[in-house]
């Protein structure tokens, strides 16, 4: 393995200590100060600083090796766990964040020597008081005072071929209050026979009564085989807790993403060749098709199996973008001053790695855009009588084959007569434009819009929600808004769970042939003459089982050409969209249902309104995929405009 892959997993590492470490700090803040918890915390730490030895990042390693000693005394209950302390711990483990990013090359390394010094200010034993102790350790271990037990340490060659560095394995044992009595060097060979690789020397140390084996092996368990550690001369006393059994973890590898989008780009091209052989031997007559059909449906199932455990390999739960938030509410407390309390839900909801990796961003925005304009100041809270604190939400939940990601306040909401005021001021519509509050509420998402009335870090250049409105339609997915005033404002995220292949509907309209997302159907009907009711000479709307929703005639929407006009000679596929509620897709038949690969437009074409992609069917033509949601409400708000005509 390359030197670079071993970087890379260090990395990877780290990125999963941070979420841990978070964690486990944001469930102490909450009242979960078990020791569970804390020692989930110290792992993530330690585990950092172990691997920033082996790799030589310095500054890491000094930082962790503090904020390690601090959360060491917090482990053995001589530093109370306080709201004061839990700060200070939550902006050292921001600034090891920082550190891994500079290791990364992705900024320079934090300035943290005030920041040290507080850590250390917060440790349990000090300056002198430290040395002293120091000082009855190692008198105590040398006369043999009750208590004191033995480690021996033995690094093997491995340890070096690995990257390691068998002097941070001896101070990790120092660390702890070790004190080496010796080193064993009868196993080093004649200078013939030596291998410098090879690891020969065995260290004893002497560890005092309060440390238990427990702790001593937790301290050596980013090290693996490269170094044994036996216990000998003494024991650990018997007083010592004794760690809880642990039952083993599945087995797993760690797999390079470019693998598994090749994987999933082979399943996508097996979903294609699968319809391709369908059609060709339906083509060939019944009797060939009956003839192979069970070998068909068995080849049809295990190429779904696939398909969905390959998806599998790729899902992420969404807890890894929501662990970014609690550091992000605390940049925006410094720089604003308002304090909010994060509700988080539906963190274990999972969907594809590359959805994650992308909602970082306008994440972000949105959250920002939630302090900066939705949260009043507490004097404002108070005087209109709101709790001082601020709540954001965080949930997410799928839901008819898609996600749904909710980030709420409990803010001013929209001030719908400001952001018209901004929006004809800035251009944007006109003076006399005739708009309803939904439609008012989606020019916050005009580029260059801003009601800021004053440039800050935070906002008001008019470069956020316009990001976050194209960020989102690049996944295939949309955004809604729903605001209350004076009570807050809740933006929607509707994203695919994957952007490689889903279930379609396939139509007929007139000369061509659409697919129709699976996730957005409710149910397909072929309605009577007498359910269909015309209001003026462009709507329509149609009765289903006691509720008239309005009938989008599909060959309209996308200009196709021969296509059934009315209601009663078509099919109806009654669909939901996030934005227009209920519809019915008028189309002339419905051909098949069945997986399709989605391929973008803009990679391979432009983007075009109302289309969220396009596929190959199995007779090789390319059709295209409706974006259910915008075909609807472009439709419906046409049909106003000419109603209104």
């Amino acid at each position: 393995m390359k030197f670079e892959d071993i970087q890379a997993i260090f990395f990877a590492e780290c990125d999963e200590a941070l979420v841990a470490a978070e964690q486990g700090l944001v469930a102490c803040r909450d009242g979960a100060q078990d020791d569970d918890t804390v020692n989930a915390v110290f792992r993530g730490v330690h585990s950092i600083k172990g691997g920033a030895g082996a790799f030589g990042y310095g500054a890491l390693q000094a930082f962790t090796h503090v904020f390690e000693t601090l959360l060491s005394d917090v482990r053995d209950g001589t530093v109370p766990i306080t709201a004061p302390l839990l700060d200070l711990m939550l902006r050292a483990l921001d600034t090891v964040s920082d550190h891994v990013g500079a290791a990364r090359g992705l900024g320079a390394a934090p300035d943290d020597i005030a920041l040290i010094a507080e850590l250390n200010a917060a440790m349990a034993r000090t300056g002198d008081d430290a040395f002293a102790a120091m000082l009855d350790d190692i008198v105590g271990a040398l006369h043999g005072d009750d208590g004191t037990w033995i480690v021996k340490v033995h690094p093997h060659g491995g340890a070096m071929a690995n990257g390691s560095e068998p002097l941070l394995m001896l101070r990790e044992i120092i660390d702890l209050g070790g004190v080496c009595l010796g080193c064993d060097t009868g196993d080093v060979p004649t200078l013939d026979a030596f291998d410098p690789g090879a690891g020969y020397l065995t260290w004893r140390f002497a560890m005092p009564g309060a440390v238990t084996e427990a702790t001593v092996r937790d301290a050596f368990d980013y090290v693996g085989d490269d170094c044994s550690v036996t216990f000998g001369d003494g024991a650990p006393p018997a007083k010592a807790p004794q760690a809880p059994a642990v039952s083993p973890a599945a087995p797993s590898i760690r797999i390079d993403l470019a693998k598994l989008d090749t994987l999933i780009d082979a399943v996508g091209e097996l979903v294609i060749a699968q319809a391709m052989m369908a059609q060709r031997l339906g083509s060939l007559g019944a009797g060939t098709y009956r003839a192979v059909s069970d070998e068909l449906t068995q080849m049809e199932a295990l190429t779904r199996d696939i398909q969905e455990t390959a998806m599998a390999i790729r899902a992420q739960p969404i807890g890894a973008v929501f662990s970014r938030v609690p550091r992000i509410l605390r940049e925006l407390a410094d720089s604003t001053g308002k304090r909010v309390h994060l509700v988080v839900s539906g963190e274990s909801t999972e969907l594809d790695k590359t959805v994650i990796e992308r909602l970082g961003e306008p994440l972000t925005h949105l959250i920002r855009n939630a302090v900066d304009h939705g949260i009043e100041p507490a004097e404002t809270r108070i005087a209109a009588g709101k709790p001082a604190l601020g709540t954001l939400t965080l949930s997410a939940e799928h839901k008819s084959g898609r996600i749904l990601i909710r980030i709420g306040d409990d803010g001013r909401g929209i001030d719908r007569a400001r952001v018209r005021a901004k929006a004809i001021e800035r251009g944007v519509i006109a003076a006399d434009a005739v708009l309803s509050g939904e439609e008012i509420d989606a020019l916050i998402f005009a580029p260059g819009f801003s009601t800021a009335p004053a440039i800050t870090n935070v906002s008001g250049r008019g470069v956020g929600l316009d990001v976050v409105r194209q960020s989102v339609k690049d996944l295939g997915g949309r955004i809604t808004i729903e605001t209350v005033p004076g009570s807050g404002t809740t933006f929607t995220l509707a994203l695919p769970l994957t952007l490689a292949i889903s279930d379609g509907m396939v139509v007929n309209v007139g000369d061509q042939t659409l697919v129709v997302p699976l996730a957005n159907v409710v149910e397909s009907l072929r309605p009577a003459p007498r359910d269909v009711k015309a209001l003026g000479a462009h709507r329509a709307m149609i009765d289903v089982r006691g509720q008239f929703v309005p009938i989008v005639p599909l060959h309209l929407a996308v200009g196709a050409v021969g296509a059934v006009e009315r209601a009663e000679l078509g099919v109806l596929i009654v669909v939901e969209t996030e934005s227009s509620g209920t519809a019915a897709l008028l189309v002339d038949a419905i051909c098949d249902q069945r997986q399709v690969v989605i391929k973008s437009l803009d990679t391979h074409f432009r983007a075009v309104d109302g289309v969220a992609g396009a596929t190959i069917l199995g007779d090789g033509r390319v059709a295209l995929i409706v974006d259910v949601d915008r075909l609807v409400t472009r439709h419906l708000v046409e049909e106003n405009w000419q109603a209104a005509a």
